[in-house]
């Protein structure tokens, strides 16, 4: 009994120095050899700042971070570059934080002393390059803006379109669809805006609201802030109101009030004529007025974040008392992105006739007008 214990001794000296010791030594070396590997492989999975994009179809943007991203530059102006990146959707950049461009794409390019070239672009911290059959090189602070350009009219245009519908049935058959779309064409001196707002309701196959504005406005910039407007034009129809239509149109001015990368507002006032026809009158009046006007208006957007935006519209005109006096026109608008392509619209509408016409019957309609819009949009 007394011997077991030495041999069970002995039997574990030889098992830790012949198989437990050396397999922790050899742990212990691999260990060693791999520590300074590791700093190696953290720095190679580091971006370079050297790094050049491909030759491909797509437009890059270096930030001042030293990130690139891929996607099309859909304009720069006001200072500000829109860009719609491959997996980020669209974004919105300052100008200053833009440290390199690179386009294979045909760019329209406007300088501050109003030459304009045309090209694949190349920009650097300190240089624009635009490539043809002799690449022309400037420096980067008299770029005023870019657009993309070429042969195919499509790259001027942007725009969105949104549409809602509701069906009721019962004891109550409605019937309600309302749209909006908002169309632009920018080139780097120019600017085309279309607007459309409509609103068409039925209760028991009885109208009860047919209203319909269309606003088209072209801008001339003069600086990064302020443009002229030559023309715009509005019609507007709402037989509710007594107006069978009414046509407006004149120029004017517009300024940026402020100029951000999450925050515009822009306001335009000008002179105007408006031309109205009303639905009926009273006896012995004219059915059809023109007036002089002054118009004004106000446009202000801001991304709350990524996803959420507001936008605040106004467009208000001032003339003679017997053809409406003052007329009000302001949308409220909050849009979430659900895609990259897909938004869901909430709009608050107000209309407002200060002195409506009174009619053959000798009814006035009220001055006001609301309505919440729910709709999907589509950007494009």
């Amino acid at each position: 009994m007394s011997v077991l214990p030495g041999h069970l001794a002995r039997v574990l000296l030889v098992f830790l120095a012949g198989g437990l010791l050396p397999a922790c030594s050899t742990v212990l070396r691999a260990a060693a050899n791999l520590a300074p590997e590791l700093p190696a492989l953290t720095n190679s999975a580091l971006p370079h700042l050297s790094w050049v994009p491909p030759e491909d179809r797509f437009d890059w943007i270096q930030l001042k971070s030293g990130e690139w991203l891929k996607g099309r530059v859909k304009a720069m102006q006001d200072r500000e570059l829109e860009f719609d990146s491959e997996e980020l959707d669209d974004l919105t950049f300052d100008w200053k934080d833009i440290r390199q461009l690179r386009s294979p794409r045909w760019l329209d390019v406007l300088f501050v002393d109003g030459e304009l070239v045309s090209g694949p672009v190349m920009i650097t911290p300190g240089e624009i390059t635009v490539e043809g059959t002799e690449p022309r090189v400037y420096a980067r602070n008299r770029l005023q803006s870019l657009t993309p350009g070429g042969s195919k009219e499509l790259n001027y245009w942007s725009g969105t379109v949104s549409v809602g519908l509701t069906l009721r049935a019962g004891n109550t058959r409605q019937v309600e669809y309302n749209a909006q779309a908002h169309l632009q064409r920018r080139t780097p001196a120019t600017r085309l805006t279309l607007d459309y707002i409509g609103n068409v309701s039925r209760i028991d196959d009885i109208e009860s609201a047919n209203n319909h504005r269309v606003n088209s406005e072209f801008d001339l910039w003069l600086s990064r802030r302020f443009y002229l407007i030559l023309p715009f034009a509005e019609y507007y129809k709402d037989p509710f109101q007594n107006l069978e239509y009414r046509l407006t149109g004149g120029v004017g001015v517009g300024y940026d009030l402020i100029d951000r990368r999450d925050l515009e507002w822009t306001i335009t006032a000008g002179p105007a004529y408006q031309y109205n026809v009303f639905e009926s009158v009273e006896p012995g009046e004219d059915r059809a007025t023109g007036a002089g006007a002054l118009a004004f208006g106000s446009r202000f957007d801001w991304d709350i974040t990524r996803r959420v935006e507001l936008i605040l519209e106004y467009r208000g005109q001032y003339t003679r008392r017997e053809v409406g006096e003052t007329t009000h026109h302001s949308v409220v608008t909050l849009s979430l992105d659900v895609t990259k392509r897909l938004d869901l619209d909430v709009s608050f509408v107000w209309d407002r006739i200060s002195n409506p016409k009174v009619g053959a019957d000798g009814t006035q309609p009220k001055p006001d007008d609301y309505r919440l819009v729910v709709g999907l949009g589509l950007d494009f």
